[in-house]
């Protein structure tokens, strides 16, 4: 019975630090989104904001990630958002899967703005995001990428962040 006991529990466990392992693999994705992709001119100046639509784990690793790390000299802000109007002025815009269902109102709202919008959810780059996460059969963790929305917003996406995801048009 013991065995039985710490097994669960060990597997529990277990379960716990995958997703915190996600958590912090799509936290560095993120970052990497920062640095490789570029924004209007106009856009480079002062703090770069990146929104959180609603609750989400990642929240703590971001708010980690923004308190060691800068993009090209500027202090990054985490924006929680409650509703796709608060998103308003972020440069990045990160959508955890409970609310995958505004993204297209957010393409909406957000459309000839200079905004990056991250899915959490596999498909949303179909849907209107500019980048979905994808995790492939051996469990890697890679990203669509929907370059026709990332022109429309204004931005540019390194070759060679390109090269590491999957273009969907």
């Amino acid at each position: 019975m013991l065995f039985a006991v710490l097994l669960l529990r060990g597997i529990y466990s277990g379960d716990c630090k995958a997703q915190e392992t996600d958590y912090k693999s799509y936290t560095l994705f993120i970052y990497n989104f920062m640095k490789y992709v570029e924004w209007p001119e106009a856009q480079n100046k002062g703090d770069f904001i990146l929104a959180i639509l609603g609750d989400s784990p990642i929240t703590k690793e971001l708010e980690t990630l923004a308190a060691t790390k800068k993009i090209k000299g500027r202090n990054i802000v985490i924006r929680k958002c409650k509703t796709p109007e608060d998103t308003y002025g972020c440069h990045l815009l990160f959508v955890p899967s409970a609310k995958s269902s505004a993204v297209k109102l957010l393409k909406d709202q957000t459309k000839d703005k200079p905004v990056l919008i991250v899915g959490e959810r596999e498909g949303l780059a179909k849907k209107g995001a500019s980048l979905s996460f994808v995790t492939l059969d051996d469990d890697e963790l890679k990203f669509d990428i929907n370059r026709k929305d990332i022109e429309q917003h204004q931005l540019k996406i390194a070759s060679s962040l390109v090269s590491l995801g999957i273009l969907i048009n």
